[in-house]
């Protein structure tokens, strides 16, 4: 009697073991991806690590991140949403985690989890959920995203897709990388600065290696002016001091790295954002 109760323990243990083992390895983390699996700079890793989806090597980037973000890039403050799709024909279960982050791993925006297929977690992480895993050679999943502050310039989307076939261990599990940039769109919500001080001018216009710019403070304020390239990114702080009331000429180099083309000219005062475009020649 005591030797056929020990062969049942020993029985569900393994059993335990083998059924534990298959629910992480064949449904793609079932419940949820953990924190910081991304593949971006600052995770450094996917979920095709060691003990986890390594069975196979890590895919080719796939294009599996969208959004409805205009072309122009997206404007401060504003809400869109973010469509994520994992495709493989023949597979069952799916996962999936992005985050917006910059290359530090900083946060850019806010995740809005719209849906009991997706969950926010260590809030900068958005996953499936036991509801949103399975799905017949393809599952969509989507959220919404609140965009950064003015100045924050592009934002990456770094995301990691994982395509099981369901048969319970870790082989025929394929990780596939996914990133989307979007910019930001300079020219949007620009307030004109009526009470406080007037627009700003900007000359040479093309420009080399320095400009002028001229602007009017209604009082004493912080002025800060940014240069921008086409695609949102902050190129640099030109200026970045408190200045008192009156009518200014200021010289400003630009950065001696820069290549020819199309950037912005940002000019912030008491939180009011004016934005001028030139164009930098050799």
């Amino acid at each position: 009697m005591k030797k056929k109760i020990v062969t049942i323990s020993l029985t569900l243990v393994v059993g335990g073991l083998l059924y534990f083992t298959g629910i992480n390895n064949s449904k793609a983390h079932d419940t949820g991806a953990p924190a910081g699996y991304t593949g971006s700079p600052s995770d450094g890793k996917t979920c095709d690590v060691t003990s986890c989806h390594n069975s196979n090597p890590l895919q080719s980037p796939q294009p599996w991140i969208s959004s409805n973000v205009p072309v122009a890039g997206y404007s401060p403050d504003t809400v869109y949403t973010i469509t994520a799709k994992a495709v493989k024909i023949g597979y069952s279960s799916f996962g999936f985690e992005i985050s917006p982050q910059n290359a530090s791993g900083t946060e850019l925006g806010t995740l809005i989890n719209t849906s009991t297929t997706t969950q926010i977690i260590s809030t900068k992480y958005i996953t499936h959920t036991v509801y949103g895993y399975r799905g017949t050679d393809s599952v969509v999943w989507t959220f919404q995203w609140r965009a950064p502050a003015r100045g924050t310039g592009s934002v990456t989307f770094y995301g990691a897709f994982n395509c099981g076939n369901g048969n319970a261990n870790a082989t025929g599990t394929y990780v596939y990388p996914a990133t989307l940039v979007v910019a930001e769109n300079m020219l949007a919500g620009i307030n004109t600065m009526e009470s406080e001080s007037t627009s700003f001018s900007i000359f040479p216009n093309p420009a080399k290696e320095q400009v002028t710019i001229t602007y009017n403070l209604k009082k004493t304020t912080n002025v800060e002016i940014n240069m921008y390239g086409l695609d949102g990114r902050k190129i640099c702080n030109l200026l970045n001091n408190v200045v008192g009331e009156g009518n200014y000429t200021q010289g400003l180099s630009l950065p001696s790295e820069i290549t020819p083309g199309i950037y912005f000219i940002q000019l912030i005062t008491n939180g009011q954002s004016t934005v001028q475009k030139i164009v930098v020649e050799k």
